[in-house]
């Protein structure tokens, strides 16, 4: 026999097998015992919290044979035929697949007929939100003026999406995220009554991640059941699902706290290894700061914190080494290097980059935090002094040590990243700069001649220009150039023969700012 998926074999069929939701399941079981049923309902809420579910209840109840306290009997001949698909007086419809006007229309002209052996001609619209909109325009018409024999139960998961026209005539019902202790009590009774081997921690972790959606956490449960022979624990259900392990989260927490870049690199290239998804790790290490501020401010933070015992209490150690300021910072930081994750192509590089970024770059009453080292000066390539060689001079060494380019370059190199330009601040980031008669020069080694390459491209001139010009607070043009053994090469890429004119200007800055310029013969 073919296996059933458990959420399908333990879908409620009654209203006092639904979990939670109880709000829901006393207005409409009311609405049955009273036999006062409207023509058209809207059931909003999460994925997995019971809306179709709770449909399918209704429409069995509303037309049963022999209700009993509001149920459905789930044995009538109306009732069966509900359940086996066999009764076309119930018509189910995906308006993911099926939002097109004429697949309303369709349902407009048969909906004036009578049932053929039911009280009520019921239509579920499941992901209403995706009907067009002159599939809303037609399922108006019928919904100002429905046949008495006709209801209507629409469900969404975005409500805000649905017209207001449509809305004002539906009898609306939200449904709630099912609570962490209500989801393992369901998972437990699944777990003892199909001999299922996994213990209770496990059940806890299935839960949380379910994110209050019961569909998510029984589909969990059958997959760690597949997945794992013998006892089911928490360790398997997080290898199964990618999710970092709290003591790991813990560790890099450590790392970023203490400014040591090496640990931290080392916890990623480890987190590389596993084959971890880098994007889900910033996820869960923002919840893991999150966690730790409610252990900083809540004065009983295992009501709002679900970990285990050890982990909370070190969450709550290292909540009392940083300041909350500190926290709020990382979070922001981290959500800003999600969304940065989302489209570089190289993940690794920019998640090693934005973490140690965030050591040094945390903000505390406008102020860099002190307590914090500076590891960036310590992981990116210093400002070496470069050669120039042209063929007028053999080898002129100017040294690029002027303190205003290099404060201006690196907000421009901020501010790349806060754009989201992370592929060309990967190849920019080596570049030494100089300033010279209100041009930014970024003088690039002979070995980065790709970097130098991508930074004269139109479209990379016109970003580093901007971000320049913010960085400055005026606008400034940005000048690639190549450090190159046969001369220095101009923004186009072709090499001159003879000496720029931004050479001798830069040799004229360095005399003026008293930066020493050391020739090579």
């Amino acid at each position: 026999m073919t296996h059933q998926a458990l959420y399908r074999e333990w879908r409620p069929r009654i209203f006092d097998e639904v979990v939670e939701q109880r709000h829901v399941v006393y207005a409409l079981r009311q609405s049955v015992i009273s036999g006062q049923i409207v023509h058209a309902y809207l059931f909003s809420g999460t994925r997995g919290t019971g809306k179709t579910t709770l449909a399918k209840i209704f429409a069995r109840a509303i037309n049963c044979e022999n209700p009993q306290n509001g149920n459905p009997c789930n044995q009538c001949v109306i009732c069966e035929g509900m359940l086996n698909g066999s009764l076309l007086d119930i018509v189910e419809m995906d308006a993911a697949s099926n939002n097109s006007v004429e697949n309303i229309r369709r349902i407009c002209d048969e909906v004036i007929f009578m049932p053929s052996q039911a009280r009520f001609k019921v239509y579920i619209i499941d992901e209403v939100h995706m009907l067009s909109t002159g599939a809303f325009n037609a399922l108006l018409k019928t919904l100002e003026e429905p046949p008495s024999h006709a209801v209507f139960i629409l469900a969404t998961t975005e409500p805000h999406r649905i017209p207001a026209t449509i809305l004002s005539r539906c009898q609306r019902y939200e449904f709630r995220r099912i609570p962490i202790d209500s989801l393992i009590g369901r998972l437990a009774e699944i777990a003892a009554k199909d001999d299922l081997d996994v213990d209770q921690e496990a059940l806890r972790t299935i839960a949380i991640l379910a994110d209050g959606a019961l569909r998510d956490a029984i589909s969990l449960l059958d997959q760690a059941n597949s997945s794992f022979p013998g006892k089911i624990g928490r360790d398997q259900v997080l290898d199964l699902t990618g999710v970092v392990q709290d003591e790991f989260l813990q560790q890099v927490s450590e790392a970023l706290f203490e400014a040591d870049a090496a640990a931290l690199l080392t916890l990623i290239d480890e987190l590389v290894m596993t084959g971890r998804d880098l994007a889900r790790f910033v996820s869960d290490l923002a919840q893991h700061f999150r966690n730790i501020l409610v252990c900083q401010i809540a004065a009983d933070p295992q009501q709002l914190v679900r970990a285990t015992a050890k982990t909370l209490d070190d969450m709550k150690k290292l909540s009392k080494r940083v300041s909350t300021d500190r926290l709020i910072a990382m979070i922001k930081g981290l959500s800003a290097l999600l969304s940065d994750l989302r489209w570089t192509a190289d993940m690794r590089t920019a998640l090693e980059i934005g973490l140690i970024r965030l050591m040094n770059e945390q903000i505390v009453g406008g102020k860099p935090d002190r307590q914090a080292e500076s590891v960036i000066a310590q992981t990116e390539p210093k400002p070496e002094p470069v050669t120039v060689r042209t063929e007028a001079e053999q080898t002129p060494k100017i040294v690029a040590t002027d303190p205003d380019a290099s404060e201006i370059w690196q907000r421009s190199l901020d501010r790349l990243v806060a754009d989201g330009h992370m592929t060309l601040y990967l190849f920019c980031r080596s570049a030494v700069p100089a300033i010279t008669d209100g041009r930014l020069h970024l003088v690039f080694d002979p070995a980065d001649r790709i970097n130098y390459q991508e930074a004269c491209q139109e479209n990379s001139l016109r970003i580093l220009k901007q971000a320049a010009s913010a960085a400055a607070g005026r606008e400034i043009t940005v000048r690639p150039a190549l450090n190159d053994q046969a001369g220095s090469a101009s923004p186009d890429g072709q090499p001159e023969t003879s000496q720029p004119d931004w050479v001798q200007k830069i040799k004229e800055a360095a005399d003026t700012l008293g930066v020493p310029v050391e020739m090579e013969e």
